[in-house]
């Protein structure tokens, strides 16, 4: 009974199939046939690797052999002699080398002549210098005797007015006795560390060294400069004589 309700519908489904097939098949008669185009097939690129290392010959160096010189001949143009020409004769070089003059003789350099020294001005007054070892311990004494000499052998001469002595000492400090004018003692009469003297310096403590003293009026030097030395021991005084001879 079921065998029967099904033969139906598989004779439904057979005419269906070949209603398909038939218009399946008319398509593919009707489609046209499609034109095959060449197609290039790719060629596949070799990269060459190489894989082995080459071994380098030495290059052989070539070796020169010696060509001997070939002399080649000069040729010999000859002489031309031309018509009136007198022939010359050129003078050979001279061979012999002239030997150069000896050179003078060395001239004597002048020897420059000595500098001659710069005479000391003259000043009108003299100055001796005498050193006793009877001062005192607490000044420095310098006395001075400041005259005109008119005749030494007779003690003819006169005493000076308004002179000054001017003392340096051993530091540098400058000093200036009184105006010169009268006479003394310088220690005592008939003494012999005794003189006369008209002008004096006295500093308050007694310094030993070097001294330099001269004699001035009025700022202007009139004696040559002169240097004389105080002991340490015994204390000294300095007694100096500017004298104006005629």
């Amino acid at each position: 009974m079921n065998n029967r309700k099904a033969l139906p519908w598989l004779l439904l489904v057979v005419v269906l199939m070949g209603s398909m097939s038939c218009s399946v098949g008319t398509l593919l008669v009707r489609a046209p046939t499609p034109t095959l185009q060449p197609t290039k097939t790719p060629r596949p690129t070799f990269t060459f690797t190489p894989n082995w290392t080459p071994t380098l010959l030495p290059t052989p160096t070539p070796t020169l052999s010696p060509v001997p010189p070939t002399d080649t001949p000069t040729p010999v143009v000859p002489p031309t002699n031309t018509p009136g020409a007198v022939p010359t004769d050129t003078p050979a070089p001279p061979t012999n080398t002239p030997v150069p003059a000896a050179p003078p003789p060395p001239t004597d350099t002048p020897t420059p002549a000595e500098p001659t020294a710069t005479p000391a001005p003259e000043y009108p007054f003299t100055v001796t210098s005498y050193s006793f070892n009877t001062g005192s311990a607490l000044e420095t004494r310098v006395t001075a005797y400041v005259i005109e000499l008119f005749d030494a052998s007779t003690g003819h001469f006169q005493d000076l007015h308004d002179y000054q002595v001017k003392l340096i000492d051993p530091m540098g400090g400058e000093h200036l006795s009184n105006l010169s004018g009268g006479r003394n003692h310088t220690t005592g009469e008939g003494l012999g560390d005794d003189r006369w003297f008209n002008a004096e310096v006295k500093i308050s403590s007694y310094t030993p060294g070097r001294y330099r003293a001269w004699l001035v009026k009025d700022g202007v030097q009139l004696s040559a400069e002169i240097e004389f030395d105080l002991a340490t021991q015994p204390a000294q005084y300095v007694h100096l004589d500017f004298f104006l001879e005629h």
